[in-house]
């Protein structure tokens, strides 16, 4: 297997990830849950995973052993102890750039600072094992039947997609984060006024807040609240409180546009039936 059909399988089992993750949280939460960093259907950690593990299974090929020459165990301890490094250091990047959480396995038993738990590493090691030992032959037979040109072709889509989301996404969380600062500000502002406001016998400071909040979200474009939701929490308390009263907002303002969509559309019915009415009178 060259560099460009590791690319291209990167980016099939980066969609293959996000599916399974948006799948998993709908049946656990009775709901649909967008997941993921990136803005389109992509989780990259599971792309990387799998990369990993058909990158070892490659290596361990070309030493001439098989998969039956290698314990399933020690497969399964590699699996485990990768993805839970991968995860914890994906998280702690994460974090340290955009002061963010996008999971948090803090009520999760036996988890190491909220970032990677026990439970879900074996899970990981099992899913690996599996791969190893009947995913990657299958891999490694559908690469030597395509030619090198599709590969190519495949891994250019792949990074040129991937490239964009990026750059679509960062610029998202930028201006989500500016926007959560504004939050704040805004919460300051109010609380510069609450004193007078009381004295006069006005309580006006939790709605002039959520009214702020609420032109804020009415601003912001669909890959910005897209950005917002997916953050699990921020690890700053003003921050994360700010981005609590930009959620419900976005909510709020999300809910008014299905509203608005549903009167228009009734509206837009009742009008043609109106006209074929009188079509039919005349």
């Amino acid at each position: 297997m060259d560099i460009c059909s590791y690319v291209a399988w990167f980016g099939l089992f980066s969609i293959l990830g996000w599916v399974y993750e948006c799948t998993y949280c709908a049946i656990r939460t009775k709901r649909w849950d967008n997941r993921g960093f990136l803005f389109g259907p992509v989780c990259p950690i599971y792309g990387f995973g799998v990369s990993a593990v058909l990158i070892v299974a490659q290596a361990i090929a070309s030493t001439g052993a098989t998969s039956t020459n290698v314990a399933w165990w020690q497969v399964f301890l590699c699996a485990s102890a990768g993805s839970a490094v991968l995860e914890y250091t994906t998280s702690y990047v994460l974090e340290k750039c955009f002061h963010a959480r996008w999971w948090d396995y803090s009520n999760v038993p036996l988890n190491l600072n909220g970032r990677i738990c026990l439970p879900f590493a074996l899970c990981f090691g099992a899913v690996g094992t599996l791969l190893y030992y009947f995913v990657c032959p299958l891999l490694g037979g559908a690469t030597v039947s395509l030619p090198l040109t599709a590969w190519e072709v495949l891994a250019l889509l792949t990074v040129g997609l991937m490239s964009a989301d990026l750059a679509l996404t960062l610029s998202a969380l930028t201006d989500v984060t500016q926007r959560v600062e504004r939050s704040r500000a805004d919460f300051d502002a109010v609380m510069e006024t609450a004193v007078d406001d009381l004295a006069s016998g006005r309580r006006p400071l939790g709605t002039d807040l959520e009214a702020a909040a609420h032109r804020t979200a009415e601003e912001m474009s669909l890959v910005q609240r897209r950005a917002l939701k997916s953050i699990r929490s921020y690890t700053s308390e003003h921050r994360e409180e700010g981005a609590a009263r930009l959620r419900r907002a976005v909510a709020r303002v999300e809910s008014e546009r299905r509203a608005r969509k549903h009167a228009d559309g009734r509206t837009n019915g009742a009008s043609d039936t109106d006209a074929t009415d009188a079509r039919d009178g005349r």
